[in-house]
């Protein structure tokens, strides 16, 4: 039997049928043992090359990973997530926990709260099955960045329907926010009751266009919307939503001087 150290199983059985020997079982076997090492190799090298592909993927900016990776934010429903041009880095359903994970140094970074609601997977019912009444799992949020002490680059619901942006109170306390001794809670109504807020000024920076909006910081811990309302943001840009494309277009008019 020809040693087979140096050889391939094809070249092996080559040289058996060139040799005009019929294998014997024990060859056969020998060279079935070989192939499927040699295929086994070839898939290790090729899941490794798709692996080294996916790893080395660059991207230009936070959202440019978000973009393209928004099915596994999926995972973190109910919480609040921290992530950069390479991707997550902090993640907790408590904000301040989340951003005690973070770097106070460095601001390269966007925040988020994924929704309990987002990623809801459809309805079934044997043997019918029903889609949800929400068609796109796309949610009309848009990149920020917050600043008063503290710059926060976050992404906030655009919402038409609300009258002022809207913060909770960890964020603010985040900013710089202080409630002043004696200061009066103001009481808002929304779907789910009333919420108590005080008014601040917020610098607003969008798509690199600085405006100062009011902001109403919730005292409350119970509610974990982050909004963008109407007020001065309607009256600077002019917004156009794309649902079918899953975007949103601000389209800059007039600024607030800031102080």
């Amino acid at each position: 039997m020809t040693s087979s150290a140096s050889c391939s199983p094809l070249s092996y059985l080559a040289d058996l049928l060139t040799r005009r020997q019929v294998p014997s079982w024990s060859e056969r076997k020998f060279s079935s043992i070989l192939i499927i090492k040699q295929k086994s190799k070839n898939i290790y090298y090729q899941l490794k090359q798709v692996k080294r592909k996916f790893m080395n993927k660059l991207y230009q900016t936070p959202n440019d990973w978000y973009r393209e990776n928004r099915q596994q934010l999926k995972l973190y429903r109910g919480e609040w997530i921290a992530f950069t041009k390479e991707g997550i880095i902090a993640h907790h359903r408590n904000f301040n926990t989340m951003m005690s994970y973070l770097d106070p140094n460095s601001s390269d970074y966007v925040v988020e709260r994924i929704f309990e609601n987002e990623f809801i997977e459809p309805l079934k019912f044997r043997p019918v099955r029903f889609r949800t009444v929400k068609q796109h799992e796309w949610q009309p949020k848009y990149e920020v960045q917050l600043k008063f002490q503290r710059a926060i680059k976050l992404k906030m619901l655009v919402d038409s329907g609300a009258d002022f942006s809207l913060i909770t109170n960890q964020l603010g306390s985040q900013l710089g926010y202080v409630k002043s001794p004696g200061e009066t809670i103001n009481q808002a109504n929304g779907v789910g009751g009333s919420v108590g807020y005080l008014l601040r000024d917020v610098e607003m920076e969008i798509d690199s266009h600085v405006v100062i909006a009011p902001v109403a910081w919730l005292q409350t811990e119970e509610c974990e919307e982050v909004l963008l309302g109407r007020e001065v943001v309607f009256d600077c840009f002019d917004i156009e939503f794309k649902q079918a494309e899953e975007t949103i277009v601000f389209k800059f008019r007039a600024t607030v001087a800031v102080d």
